[in-house]
Parts: C-alpha cells; sequence; structure tokens
C-alpha cells in the first residue's frame, strides 16, 4: 500500500498563458495531469489538443511542455500581433519547438499554413523558438497515444516497488525479453510492481519487443542505451518557413 503519512499532494498549476474556455457547446475542452511524479495541471482546448499533449508528454527527449503559449510579432512594435502556441516543449538537446495543432480540414485550403509560414519567419526572427510545426490528427498513432496514456496514469513514484522492479529489469540480459506479467510476478509486488515496470518502459530501461499496446502479455527487453519513444525529428508535420527578400517580398523554403 502507499504510504500517505505525508498528506496527498496537488499538482503544480498549469503553465499555460492563457485559459482555455470553461465548456464549449462545440468541441471538447479538457484538463488533465501531465510530467512525472505530483505531475502539472495542463488544458486542452479540443480532444485533438488532448491526444497531442499526451503523445508529447510520453516521449522521452521531451524535457517539458507548456500550453497556450503567447507570442507576439510584427513591425510594428505599438501594434503588435499576437499567435497562441497550443505547446511549447523543449527537448533534452534543449531545443524548444513551437506547435499549432489543427485538424486536416483545417489546413485543406492553406489559409492557415500561409498565416503560420508568416508566424514562423518572426519565431526565428526572435529566437522564440528553434522549431515549427504543425501537428493534425495524421500525426497521432493509435498505439502511441494508448501507451502515452497508460504511463501518464503511472506517472507517481513508488520508491519501494520502483526499486525492486528495477533489480528484477536489470536482470534480464540484454537483448533478452519476457513478458511483463512474468516480470510482475518476479518482482512479487502484483500491481505495484506492474505499474512500476510500466515506469522503467516510459523512461526507457526497457523497451518494447514490439511496436504495440502495453499489457501483461507485451515481451520487453533489456535497453541499456537511451532511446525516444517517439522522436520528435522524425515527425512528418515539418514547418514550412516563410522568408522576407530584401526586395519585400515573401518567399518560402522548406524547413531542414
Amino acid at each position: 500500500m502507499f504510504d500517505y503519512s505525508d498528506g496527498i499532494y496537488l499538482p503544480e498549476p498549469s503553465q499555460a498563458e492563457r485559459d482555455i474556455t470553461g465548456a464549449s457547446s462545440h468541441h471538447c475542452v479538457a484538463h488533465t495531469v501531465l510530467g512525472d511524479g505530483h505531475g502539472v495541471h495542463t488544458q486542452a482546448e479540443s480532444l485533438l489538443e488532448l491526444h497531442n499533449l499526451f503523445q508529447l508528454n510520453a516521449m522521452m527527449n521531451v524535457v517539458s511542455l507548456q500550453e497556450q503559449v503567447r507570442f507576439f510579432y510584427g513591425w510594428d512594435p505599438d501594434d503588435q500581433q499576437q499567435h497562441i502556441f497550443d505547446v511549447v516543449v523543449t527537448l533534452d538537446c534543449e531545443s524548444r519547438i513551437a506547435i499549432a495543432v489543427k485538424p486536416e480540414v483545417r489546413l485543406e485550403s492553406g489559409r492557415f499554413v500561409t498565416e503560420m509560414q508568416e508566424v514562423a519567419w518572426w519565431v526565428y526572427e526572435h529566437g522564440f523558438a528553434d522549431d515549427v510545426r504543425i501537428m493534425s490528427e495524421a500525426d497521432i498513432n493509435p498505439v502511441d497515444l494508448r501507451n502515452a496514456k497508460i504511463f501518464a496514469s503511472v506517472r507517481e513514484a513508488d520508491p519501494e516497488a520502483d526499486a525492486v522492479a528495477l533489480d528484477v529489469a536489470q536482470g534480464l540480459p540484454t537483448g533478452g525479453g519476457q513478458s511483463l506479467r512474468d516480470l510482475t510476478l518476479s518482482t512479487g509486488m502484483a500491481a505495484r510492481g506492474y505499474r512500476a515496470l510500466i515506469r522503467l518502459i516510459r523512461s526507457g530501461l526497457l523497451r518494447l519487443q514490439q511496436h504495440e499496446v502495453i499489457g501483461p502479455k507485451v515481451v520487453v527487453m533489456n535497453a541499456n542505451a537511451k532511446g525516444t519513444v517517439i522522436d520528435m525529428q522524425n515527425r512528418k508535420s515539418l514547418m514550412v518557413r516563410s522568408f522576407q527578400a530584401d526586395d519585400g517580398s515573401v518567399g518560402q523554403q522548406t524547413a531542414a
């Protein structure tokens, strides 16, 4: 059993620079807790945003994320335009990626992409972020999303169970695999051991043998080398930069 003698802790407050609406008649609004330990209160203004946040939270190379981030830009300092990024993430390499989340249907006309090309130019100009990206439902993998939700549900550490699970996991030979059920039995801690083993998958000390939803039957392997569950550098929705030529005209170039 968990020891609650030190009290129950609430998650850290949201870092959003704008609160989402309390309710909506035409789209989902959501609040969840992400991060590690007691976690951080996180807001989403649509189901797509929520799914994107879950997946970002599960990436081992994402150090932190902040939702609803204001960015001011424009030539006139007294009349600045504003764009609110749905989320800005910081990676373990210290790069910052500003992300706009939009459904595919909103991208078909090209108007939003054109708008974001201008915003992206100012982002690079001001050094606000190292990259700007658009994410849509095309970037949501059902298996990754389900696993991301599982990771979020076991975020709180259980030091005793975590130590036992780590000892069991380290007993696996490099490249050798065993089911989560068998490893759980080896911990002798039932559900606590199972959750602790999932936290080891989340941290990269264990890895899934196959890309599948986490469950008792999945086979996990010892992973000595650090990896990423989802590598941000491989996401396909790369932002297209816009730039201003010396003659004042606006052109485009694809971000590397």
